[in-house]
């Protein structure tokens, strides 16, 4: 491999556009996108959670956040309190529950089409990058 050549952050662009895709296309039937659903399964797990907060937490632009978060609330599965952060909905905790059956299995399912090999290069690979490159 040759450094002069490889672009790593071009290699990773192209992995999580298709990864990105392929995890897009399973909540298309609940009229998410993958981040959307991402979002409600976190804010289920963490209620109250500040928006700066939770953008910090999954390194997502405070601008991307705010319209997602805009996007949940018009569709009336999140509530947005300064004060005391971000709620879900009773129609948006459903929502959060069937998008964590969707994301476990094509969880599993990638887990098991990339194998234990490429899963625990890509832990080791991450770790490396969020404690050199982010810290």
């Amino acid at each position: 491999m040759n450094t002069e050549t490889y672009c790593i952050a071009g290699r990773l662009r192209m992995l999580a556009r298709v990864i990105s895709g392929r995890y897009n296309e399973a909540f298309t039937g609940e009229g998410v996108t993958f981040a959307q659903a991402g979002l409600l399964m976190h804010i289920f797990a963490q209620p109250g959670v500040r928006q700066a907060e939770l953008s910090k937490r999954l390194q997502i632009e405070k601008s991307a956040m705010s319209r997602d978060v805009q996007l949940l609330q018009k569709n009336g599965w999140l509530t947005d309190n300064i004060r005391s952060g971000l709620y879900l909905t009773e129609e948006g905790r459903l929502l959060a529950k069937r998008c964590h059956k969707i994301w476990k299995a094509l969880n599993q399912q990638v887990w098991a089409e990339l194998g234990p090999d490429a899963t625990l290069g890509l832990t080791v690979f991450s770790d490396n990058v969020i404690t050199k490159l982010i810290s």
